[in-house]
């Protein structure tokens, strides 16, 4: 195999590669990216088993064939090389290590053989659902900070869950302590419901550009979800068995409803977390007409207290205790908004933040002798 491909051309295509492969794998070919050169273009995969990525740049190909180089030590590289054409090609008389040459640089990477690299997921035959990127960016990052980061137990808490109900697509992940929820209005029914793994919505996103309306296709397997757009193809293995239903868990009668600019609160929180205690980073809330006080002590630092006025008050006073982190994470993925709506359980067990898109997003109260 041989190909020629411009440096500005590879080296992003590596650079998001690499991030798939790992190089803890379970097989050492799965810590390489795969390269098939034939026809005017090269195909670049990755392949981890739970997410995968393909994409096709343009190339000269000299010689079509294909190898298997180390990932990360071949991005890593070509982000140093120079710009101008790079040349790849493999070694005779095993075909197994390739040369890569630009101008007076000259590199030899020892690679696997591409017959042991594994099959990506096949999606023939499975008619895809069209989403914007727009539309896939916003809801993602309004959910996916509620995603579990590790959960052995309840494994499916580290994925999103995306479904189609009564002409809307909603969004949700949970991660036990909180939750995220957003629908969208979608102008057609669509066969989509699954849960995909944080990781490759992550990812996704990374590649995506959110300020292009862009339509991609989205591909839904009983294993495998598959993105695809222009020359680039991304996989995330689905999660197996039912969503938890997260209905139960939602507040049904609030002991107070408050409106407050987003910002302001956002400011608020950042500054009385600097000496909230302990790993819970725990804020008081008090609510009370007109104001929302915040309380954060520390029996080391000493503490902190702050007024921010609402917009809008209707209950009785009342005081919770929350995950300042959690706080500004839920602030944060509601950014567009100018104010939220928090309403405070009538238990007092939780506390539901509302954006301007009625978007839900409920966090856990931290029990404190207050």
């Amino acid at each position: 195999m041989r190909c020629l491909i411009e440096q500005q051309v590879l080296e992003p295509a590596l650079s998001a590669l690499a991030r798939i492969a790992q190089t803890r794998a379970p097989a050492a070919v799965l810590q390489g990216v795969l390269i098939e050169a034939e026809r005017g273009q090269v195909t670049l995969s990755a392949y981890d088993y739970d997410v995968a990525l393909r994409m096709t740049v343009e190339a000269s190909v000299v010689d079509p064939g294909g190898v298997v180089l180390p990932a990360k030590l071949f991005a890593e590289l070509v982000r140093r090389l120079p710009k101008g054409t790079v040349d790849v090609a493999t070694i005779a008389p095993h075909h197994l290590s390739a040369s890569i040459d630009v101008g007076t640089t000259h590199a030899e990477l020892h690679g696997f053989d591409p017959e042991e690299f594994p099959e990506l997921p096949d999606m023939k035959g499975i008619a895809p659902v069209e989403l914007s990127a727009k539309t896939l960016v916003e809801a993602v990052e309004s959910v996916g900070y509620a995603a579990a980061k590790e959960n052995a137990a309840r494994p499916i808490l580290e994925g999103v869950y995306v479904g189609y109900e009564g002409g809307k697509l909603i969004w949700m992940a949970t991660d036990g302590l909180r939750l995220a929820r957003v629908s969208q209005t979608v102008d057609r029914e669509m066969s989509i419901r699954c849960t995909i793994p944080r990781r490759a919505l992550t990812e996704l996103t990374r590649l995506l550009d959110a300020d292009h309306d862009a339509p991609l296709q989205v591909y839904q397997s009983a294993s495998y979800v598959m993105f695809a757009w222009d020359n680039v193809q991304l996989f995330g293995r689905l999660y197996q068995g039912e969503y938890p239903d997260t209905s139960r868990v939602m507040p049904r009668e609030f002991a107070a409803v408050c409106r407050v600019e987003r910002r302001r609160l956002e400011e608020a929180i950042e500054r009385v977390t600097i000496l909230a205690e302990n790993e819970r980073h725990t804020v008081l809330l008090y609510v009370k007409d007109g104001v929302l006080e915040l309380t954060s002590r520390s029996a080391e630092r000493g503490h902190a207290r702050e007024e921010v006025p609402l917009v809008e008050f209707k209950g009785e006073e009342v005081k919770i205790s929350l995950n300042a982190r959690y706080v500004l994470d839920t602030l944060s993925a509601a950014e567009s908004s100018k104010t939220m709506q928090m309403q405070v359980a009538r238990d007092r067990r939780s506390a539901l933040f509302s954006d301007e898109s009625d978007n839900v997003h409920l966090i856990s109260a931290i029990l404190t002798r207050d």
